[in-house]
């Protein structure tokens, strides 16, 4: 890859994390359920650090071999993230005051 191109493809990239963050943080307004609101927000972080270590760590260009675990590693700590979600999700939490 020329250096031309590759200044381009990282543009786009850096363009589509901001507007991902820029979702992020205006979700808040959509009034949306608790589960819809953080299944969204794992969705959009599990794609964030996919593009991220892909092509600004260089993982793209590494052997698959290391990309396959490295992917893998991120996709079992979203489904992680996911499970705790759901069951914070699924208590009611009172507070007294």
């Amino acid at each position: 890859m020329s250096g031309v191109n590759t200044n381009y493809l990282y543009l786009i990239i850096f363009a589509i994390l901001i507007g991902e963050t820029d979702i992020e943080v205006n979700l808040f307004s959509l009034n949306l359920a608790f589960s819809t609101y953080a299944s969204i927000l794992l969705g959009l972080a599990a794609t964030k650090a996919i593009m991220i270590a892909m092509f600004y760590q260089h993982l793209k260009y590494e052997p698959k071999s290391l990309s396959t675990w490295v992917i893998l590693g991120i996709v079992i700590a979203s489904i992680l993230m996911s499970f705790s979600f759901l069951q914070l999700s699924s208590h009611s939490f009172h507070y007294t005051s």
